[in-house]
């Protein structure tokens, strides 16, 4: 408590500033002084922290400033987050992103996707952390801004790192620690050095852990940071666990809980027990191991208590504060209700005395304007009524058209989960190979494109669809396909009859017959048998890239797609077979990648820029092969939108 309490006396003199300058500030110059004071109680009040970001808000419209009102809504999304509403917290950082776009602001633009990526990894859903981080890094790289890149790379690697893409992640964590570096700014170098570290640690490296860890530890004393210090002892001492060091864990683990003990860090003191407890139960000294449980135990139950203490304290202080407030305001009132009753006995001698001086001219004319005023306060009442009605039927309809674009955004998102789930795991079959990507990018949340893969007697069957359109009328369509390719593999695997079956299926399931529809896909299958030195492919306009020996060959399809009622009824597909061997790469890719616009000229990518790219690629390692793609996707693409949805295997014999 002698540590803590002039820290909270600063703290508080710093409030007390704040509260002293905005009751002196302009009506302008509140708005920051709002803002600084919601950033202050976000650690402290979240109540406190909402209400001084609204009042910012409704300042801010007044006066029109579009970057005021950008950063009072992310500090207001940070308020709700902290109190676990992640919905509310969405929807006031994309408000942000919005007003910071009307006026082309790069810097709050990359904080509010920086927001809403985090935000989204809270909720687990990395995918769409994943989508703003890598909007959030353009910008920062767009501006060239080191300190920022630094941080957006380094949330970026730990995304990768929870989707557990381990290459991904290091790759990015490493780039954030050189670009860090950079700013010599010690708190962006100790974040990547111990992400880093702790990753080593989750893939089993302890020696890399160790190097790393130690390097953050260094950082963190060269800097005085006693709170990163304590952190990677405690870092260190898991990785030498790791390691089958015990000595060097435990001495370790007891510089970290000296250092949690001077800074009255109580999570580190309760996790550093824990870990020595790990550790001598690892060594075989098991009464060492029962005493830091039992410590381990007291200090998990002090925090708990602590919360609720802390819970309890703030409550108090609260009723105090709005007990004196009352008070406050009570006595308030009453002097202004005395001062209002003697304002009125003037305002009573003044007014009587000039009515009866006005009475005799108004009596005049008074009848004469009666009837003007009756006709005028009339209409006044109509119109007024008209607008009122008007207000109200406009927020009405704005109210249920929020209420619809969130019913359809919810609906789509859980979509796209049913559709992932019910695609086949790729990972457990296509194991017999020496590597393999998907690169998936659809263009709306669910996607019209699709792959499929199965593993049967012997044979892996890999199918690439391209549905009609995108969105949620194409992803309906690859629902029925992933449930038709499952029933036909059960009685051929013949890629031609495969194709075949597939057009039956869909022209009856969407009555072609008798309708002129032209619902359809475009869709390629391979086979590959048991020991890889053969594969037969068939294609519905959608054709092979073949990589062999240094060349790259393109089987074509044949021109006309599954389904699509504008073609005729009864076709056959070609069957190609080829003989393979170890080395040899294929591609099965839809069409979106080479219809998407941009670059310079802002034209389409093409073919043969695609058949390019392919080739330039091939030798470097299948799994990097991805993110080459992806790169180049959006360097093209720019500031464009994205065409179609796009979807590229690859696969190494």
């Amino acid at each position: 408590m002698f540590l803590l309490f002039p820290l909270s006396l600063f703290a508080q003199k710093e409030a007390d500033s704040l509260k002293t300058a905005l009751s002196k500030a302009s009506e302008l110059d509140k708005i920051d002084i709002l803002n600084e004071l919601s950033e202050y109680y976000r650690d402290r009040d979240l109540d406190l922290a909402t209400r001084y970001a609204e009042q910012a808000i409704d300042l801010a419209e007044r006066f029109g400033k579009l970057d005021k009102i950008a950063i009072a809504e992310i500090n207001k999304g940070v308020a709700y987050r902290s109190k676990g509403d992640s919905k509310v917290a969405l929807e006031q950082f994309l408000k942000a992103l919005v007003a910071a776009e009307k006026i082309q602001n790069l810097p709050i633009q990359a904080d509010a996707l920086h927001k809403i990526g985090v935000t989204y990894l809270f909720q687990k859903d990395f995918y769409n952390a994943l989508k703003f981080a890598e909007k959030e890094e353009i910008i920062w790289r767009e501006l060239k801004d080191i300190a920022g890149l630094a941080s957006a790379v380094n949330f970026h690697g730990l995304i990768y790192v929870n989707l557990k893409n381990y290459d991904l992640a290091l790759q990015k964590l490493e780039e954030s620690l050189i670009i860090a570096r950079q700013t010599k700014d010690d708190d962006l170098i100790y974040k990547p050095l111990t992400n880093i570290g702790d990753l080593y640690y989750r893939m089993g490296n302890a020696s890399k852990a160790i190097d790393y860890m130690s390097q953050g530890l260094k950082v963190s004393e060269e800097a005085n940071n006693r709170f990163g210090i304590a952190t990677s002892l405690l870092n260190l001492g898991k990785a030498y666990m790791l390691k089958k060091d015990y000595d060097t864990a435990k001495e370790n683990l007891k510089k970290a809980l000296e250092k949690g003990m001077e800074i009255q860090a109580l999570p580190t003191i309760r996790n550093t027990y824990s870990i020595l407890s790990e550790v001598h139960e690892k060594s075989g000294e098991f009464k060492e191991a029962l005493f830091y449980q039992k410590l381990y135990k007291s200090a998990d139950d002090s925090l708990i208590n602590k919360n609720v203490r802390q819970s309890i304290n703030e409550m108090e202080l609260k009723y105090e504060a709005k007990k004196k407030e009352q008070e406050i305001q009570k006595i308030t009132i009453e002097k202004e209700l005395l001062e209002t009753e003697k304002e009125i006995d003037l305002l009573i001698k003044i007014g009587l005395s000039i009515v009866a001086f006005l009475a005799i001219i108004a009596t005049l004319s008074y009848y004469r304007q009666y009837k003007l005023k009756q006709v005028v306060n009339s209409q006044l009442i109509g119109v007024n009524k008209e607008i009122i009605l008007k207000s109200e039927e406009i927020n009405a309809q704005k109210e249920l058209i929020e209420q619809i674009n969130r019913n359809l955004l919810s609906s789509i998102t859980y979509a796209r989960n049913i559709q992932n789930a019910i695609a086949p795991k790729s990972s457990e079959l296509m194991n017999s190979f020496s590597g393999y990507f998907i690169f998936n990018q659809p263009r709306d949340i669910v996607s019209g494109d699709f792959c499929w893969f199965r593993k049967i007697e012997g044979q892996t069957l890999i199918a690439l669809g391209d549905c009609t359109g995108h969105g949620v009328p194409a992803a309906l369509i690859t629902v029925l396909c992933n449930s038709f390719l499952q029933e036909i593999t059960e009685h051929t695997h013949s890629p031609a009859s495969i194709l075949q079956q597939m057009h039956q299926k869909i022209t009856q399931q969407l009555y072609q017959k008798d309708e002129q529809s032209n619902d359809g896909l475009e869709l390629a299958v391979c086979s590959i048998n048991e020991d890889n030195t053969q594969l037969i492919y068939a294609g519905a306009k959608i054709p092979l890239y073949l990589i062999q020996n240094q060349e790259l060959k393109i089987i074509k399809g044949d021109h006309f797609p599954i389904g699509d009622a504008h073609y005729n009824l009864h076709r056959t597909y070609t069957e190609h077979l080829i003989s393979i061997s170890k080395d040899d790469i294929f591609y099965l890719s839809s069409d979106g990648y080479q219809d998407q616009f941009g670059g310079r000229m802002q034209k389409k990518f093409l073919v043969k820029n695609f058949k390019n790219l392919l080739f330039d690629i091939h030798a470097e390692p299948i799994e990097k092969q991805e993110r080459i793609l992806q790169e180049n996707f959006l360097e093209w693409k720019g500031k464009f939108r994205q065409t179609d949805d796009i979807i590229v295997i690859g696969v190494k014999i």
